[in-house]
């Protein structure tokens, strides 16, 4: 089952509802005015579409649109340092939401004492990777993992105590070490810039042995080792977020799709890399490093 995103587009949702059993849930900001957004705060610079409602009106019209479809969402609440409160809580569950994506520990307690049926998921924010064998995941019903756990099969085949709840990014092709958490979370005084900070751009060789990339067709080596997938993107066009999430719904995966997010010359260095070696060996390159930190 995948979580995927939601940009705001209504065709969005009529694509979803046709996909209804591949999809958990749709995953979507909250209000702006609530908590920040990410995704508005950095991408809108470069690409531009990642809308956000100008009102509360039209905000929650998304979100009944979203229930009358049969769908599913949940909201992200991506502060570390914030506390969820029961007025936001309140708020969002009367929209008919079914969890919350959570940046720390201390707001999924919150939420999970709040109603313990809604969705509790950690988000990628946490960078749940190191010492995560010693971590309490008892208000979590998931974890998005970090990148190395992309390229590390035999490593997640030992974290079978826990496979429901492990949820792994395959698209994700950000490089496993980089160093910009404020590509998160940006300020005035520290923004993300792309050019400068993104090590797709400037580290093009180390890269490609560093990507976090799971093609369509192997996720066949992850499903009995993981509880689902979610696929990153709702700062992309409507048409681009249809395009990835049917590929990786019928788990095909054409050429077209990393050229489509990479661009032509990433693109050939990745498909070569897997070239050179079994889809076994592709994904455990980094399974040392990671028995050694879980």
């Amino acid at each position: 089952m995948f979580e995927v995103p939601y940009n705001f587009s209504l065709s969005l949702i009529r694509f979803y509802a046709k996909h209804s059993t591949k999809i958990s849930f749709l995953f979507l900001p909250p209000y702006k005015d609530d908590s920040i957004n990410s995704r508005t705060s950095i991408e809108t610079k470069k690409k531009g579409r990642c809308y956000t409602p100008q009102s509360r009106e039209e905000y929650e019209y998304h979100l009944h649109e979203i229930v009358n479809a049969g769908l599913r969402f949940v909201v992200l609440w991506q502060v570390p340092g914030s506390t969820i409160s029961e007025k936001t809580l309140s708020y969002y569950c009367g929209l008919g939401t079914s969890g919350f994506i959570i940046a720390n520990d201390e707001n999924a307690k919150i939420v999970k004492e709040y109603d313990p049926k809604l969705l509790v998921i950690g988000s990628l924010v946490q960078r749940i990777y190191v010492n995560m064998t010693k971590r309490d995941f008892r208000y979590y019903d998931k974890v998005i993992l970090y990148y190395p756990f992309n390229r590390s099969l035999n490593a997640l085949k030992q974290l079978a105590y826990m496979k429901d709840k492990i949820v792994l990014m395959p698209n994700a092709l950000c490089h496993i070490d980089c160093p910009s958490i404020h590509h998160w979370f940006p300020s005035d005084d520290h923004p993300f810039v792309l050019e400068r900070d993104c090590w797709v751009l400037r580290n093009k060789e180390d890269y490609v042995d560093k990507c976090g990339f799971i093609s369509p067709e192997h996720l066949y080596l992850f499903d009995n080792y993981v509880g689902g997938y979610k696929l990153q993107g709702r700062e992309s066009s409507t048409d681009l977020i249809k395009y990835v999430c049917g590929l990786y719904f019928e788990r095909k995966s054409p050429a077209e799709l990393i050229n489509a997010m990479l661009g032509d010359e990433l693109s050939l260095k990745i498909q070569d890399s897997m070239s050179k070696m079994s889809p076994d060996g592709y994904y455990n390159v980094n399974t040392k490093r990671a028995f050694a930190v879980i």
